[in-house]
């Protein structure tokens, strides 16, 4: 199960109360302050096994695009590990960074791979303060006009549903593609996280009105079952548990049932967050990718 964060109860119920009165009061107001706690990321402190991956890693850095900008750029970093003509690139989720992959990556380069992770925009060590899934996507784009196309991807979580829009939009083709636990449908992220804030209907309106203009395109559209364009990937394995409190198991049997064609594994037990370091799943992705 995804890990949960202590003091968590009394904070939701603090938002509860504000959103119940700030969000049919002064709805524009308590969609700037909900705006922030969706999209501001926060950074986090390297633990031991993070700092021993680093040790062994090059590390590099690429000026991205902010956020539907051209002009102003931020610096994203990422990180090579081993030696290969087949590159495994590590697309991390929310609040997550490159080196959470530090069970991973090893297994990877001992396979025979070169791995390269990024610190998506606003996470780990590159710049920014704020991001999302298309901003992912967008600074892959980029990344891989400077490294050239992998062999296969790995994401996780949003990281895997950035590394699907991206398949999809653009001429760029993989051997192998790997999503873990990724959100099917953005809009049941949102829904959630209003149901459980308890935010009005009407501060809801507004919130998703703004989304579709930052976004050029309705929330609707960033679900993969209603997308009809091919991920451009040779096969595709799609790997879940079952038990995962932040994913849909019923969107995700939904999407699966629509392509027969992708593979999937149900790491049962393994967690939303920990299944990036099952070692039952880290073995399966190297049949996988072999």
């Amino acid at each position: 199960m995804a890990e949960k964060k202590q003091g968590l109860p009394s904070k939701v119920k603090w938002l509860q109360n504000f959103f119940s009165i700030a969000g049919n009061i002064a709805p524009g107001t308590a969609i700037e302050i909900m705006v922030k706690l969706i999209f501001a990321t926060k950074k986090r402190v390297l633990r031991p096994p993070h700092k021993t991956l680093m040790k062994k890693a090059a590390k590099h850095e690429i000026l991205v695009n902010e956020f539907r900008s051209n002009t102003n750029k931020i610096a994203m970093k990422y990180y090579v590990w081993g030696s290969s003509d087949r590159t495994i690139m590590l697309v991390h989720g929310w609040d997550a960074m490159a080196l959470d992959f530090y069970k991973m990556i090893p297994a990877l380069v001992e396979a025979g791979y070169r791995v390269i992770a990024i610190d998506g925009p606003a996470h780990g060590g590159s710049e920014g303060e704020t991001s999302n899934l298309l901003h992912f996507k967008e600074a892959m784009v980029q990344l891989i006009e400077k490294v050239g196309v992998p062999y296969g991807i790995i994401g996780h979580s949003m990281g895997g549903g950035a590394s699907a829009y991206l398949l999809m939009e653009h001429e760029i083709i993989v051997n192998r593609l790997v999503m873990l636990t990724i959100p099917i449908a953005s809009k049941r992220f949102f829904d959630q996280v209003f149901e459980m804030l308890k935010v009005p209907e009407k501060m809801q309106k507004i919130f998703f009105k703004g989304m579709e203009e930052e976004f050029n395109m309705p929330v609707e559209r960033m679900d993969l079952a209603v997308r009809k364009e091919k991920i451009k990937a040779d096969k595709i394995m799609l790997m879940y548990d079952e038990d995962d409190d932040i994913v849909s198991l019923k969107d995700i049997k939904h999407y699966l049932s629509l392509h027969p064609e992708i593979q999937s594994y149900n790491a049962k037990g393994a967690g939303h967050n920990n299944i990036i370091r099952n070692a039952k799943v880290i073995e399966e992705i190297k049949k996988f990718l072999a």
